[in-house]
Order: C-alpha cells, then sequence, then structure tokens
C-alpha cells in the first residue's frame, strides 16, 4: 500500500470510530432519559402510594371517632342520671364511680363545656328558658354539654338572663 492509501485507511477508520461514538452516545443519552423516566414514574408512584395510604389512616380514624362518639351520645344520659342521684344521695360509692365515668370519659378525648357566669354562646350551649338576670348572660347549667375532638357532642341547656 501507499502513503496515500494508508492515510485514505486511518481517515475512514477515524471517521468509523466517530461515527460509532455518535451513536454510542445517542444511545447513552436515550437511556439516561428512559432511566429518568422510570425514576420519575416511581417517585409518582410512591408519593401516590403513601398518600392512598395517609388517606386511609384519616379514614379509619374518622371510623372510629364516628362509632365512639355515637357511643358516648348513649352513655351521657347514664352519666345525668348519676350526677342527678348524686344530688339526692349521699353516697360514696356513688360519686366514686362518677368520677371514675368522668376520668373515663376525660381519657378519651371528651371535655366539659364551661357554661357558669359565663356569656351565652349559642355555638355551645342551647337556651331552655329566659329569665331575670344579667342580659345574655348563663344563669343556670340544666344539663351538661360536652365536646370531643374540638367538636361539640352534645351543647350544654342553659337558662339565659334577659337583662334588666
Amino acid at each position: 500500500m501507499t502513503k496515500k492509501d494508508d492515510s485514505k485507511e486511518v481517515a475512514s477508520d477515524a471517521i468509523e470510530d466517530e461515527g460509532l461514538e455518535v451513536t454510542s452516545n445517542v444511545a447513552d443519552d436515550e437511556l439516561h432519559k428512559q432511566l429518568e423516566e422510570c425514576e420519575n414514574k416511581y417517585r409518582r408512584a410512591l408519593a401516590d402510594y403513601q398518600n392512598l395510604q395517609k388517606r386511609v389512616g384519616e379514614e379509619k380514624q374518622d371510623w372510629v371517632r364516628a362509632a365512639n362518639r355515637e357511643l358516648l351520645l348513649r352513655l351521657l344520659p347514664v352519666l345525668d342520671t348519676l350526677m342527678l342521684a348524686s344530688q339526692h344521695v349521699d353516697d360514696q360509692g356513688l360519686k366514686v364511680s362518677i368520677n371514675q365515668f368522668l376520668d373515663a370519659l376525660k381519657n378519651e378525648g371528651v371535655k366539659r363545656i364551661e357554661t357558669g357566669g359565663k356569656d351565652f354562646d349559642p355555638h355551645l350551649m342551647e337556651c331552655v328558658s329566659i329569665e331575670e338576670g344579667g342580659e345574655n348572660k348563663v344563669l343556670e347549667e340544666t344539663r351538661t354539654g360536652y365536646m370531643i375532638y374540638d367538636k361539640i357532642l352534645r351543647p350544654a341547656q342553659v337558662k339565659v338572663g334577659k337583662g334588666e
């Protein structure tokens, strides 16, 4: 072979190598794009799954709270009766039972609505009568009200003053 032929051969080898390199770079770029797409799909699927788990957990809690609420609404009249009985009977066992009942309610997140000496709040209280007394002031509580999870379980029933 002559020098010219050798240089042509080397040049064609270089061109072929560059072509392969360009082709492999394009293939690498496509693979990287596909990998990124797969990673993004994975991340979205994982985020969707985590959101689903969170939502299902919250819905489960809501179901439990609703069931607890219904049970508590059926138990509150029993507590009312026990408290009424304690006003007429001086029995230490009855007082202990009431305190245990109140502690159990407290442990479940139930709080008593405080009404004594406060202004009437229609969001927390029901007015059962209006009598002489300070305007819009709670004069007497006729039935205790309770809240659970910062929501009204049962509003307090009160007598309200109409003012002078």
